[in-house]
């Protein structure tokens, strides 16, 4: 009677762990292919020359402080009220405060009224003044069957010597979407984003030339 060598028990369990990889490999979905947006925006150069570089006062922007839903790359919609969702196959370059705090640079750049503006990243110069901020929206909505954009940003302008809070504001922009398409949706969060960040430039330069 002839006698078949018996598999080791490692063995015999490498063959099965194997053979279950294959099938698990043969069964599972394929990822689902994901489109990254960077957040457009139409700032235009606009530089008035108001304050002079001798008298104007430095500007730390700092990265708004977001939670939730917002707080990560994902594009949020509420379909319903309080009911977060986010648009499938579909993200943010950015997590969204970092998009809105570049937005914010951007139109400060643009605005030049305070032409020294420096961010929390990088090299930790010396500023005057400190803009520190909460983003409290940053989604889609849905009224009447339409998405409707919602960007809302509780905004504070301190001393940075003294931490002490010169004056606080909180700035708000709903911008209709034209269509339903994510690029569409888009769209309309960079033209909201503009508008709060143009709001929030001149709200500041009149108290940082004002103080």
């Amino acid at each position: 009677m002839m006698r078949f060598p018996s598999l080791r028990p490692a063995r015999l369990g490498l063959l099965l762990a194997t053979a279950a990889m294959a099938s698990a490999c043969s069964i599972l979905p394929e990822k689902e292919p994901v489109d990254t947006y960077a957040l457009p925006g139409t700032l235009a150069q606009r530089a008035t020359g108001v304050s002079s570089a001798g008298i104007s006062p430095s500007l730390r922007v700092v990265r708004p402080v977001a939670g939730g839903a917002i707080a990560g790359k994902r594009i949020v919609v509420m379909p319903e009220p309080d009911q977060f969702s986010v648009y499938q196959g579909a993200v943010w370059s950015e997590p969204a405060a970092q998009l809105v705090r570049d937005r914010i640079v951007d139109a400060f750049l643009a605005d030049g009224r305070l032409p020294a503006i420096i961010t929390d990243e990088g090299v930790m110069a010396h500023a005057d003044l400190l803009l520190s901020s909460q983003l409290r929206d940053f989604q889609s909505v849905y009224e009447n069957g339409q998405p409707v954009v919602v960007v809302r940003l509780d905004a504070h302008l301190l001393q940075a010597s003294t931490n002490r809070i010169i004056a606080s504001r909180s700035f708000a922009h709903r911008h209709a979407v034209v269509g339903k398409e994510v690029p569409q949706v888009v769209e309309a969060f960079g033209a909201a984003s503009d508008r709060v960040a143009q709001d929030l430039v001149d709200w500041t330069v009149q108290h940082a030339v004002s103080r």
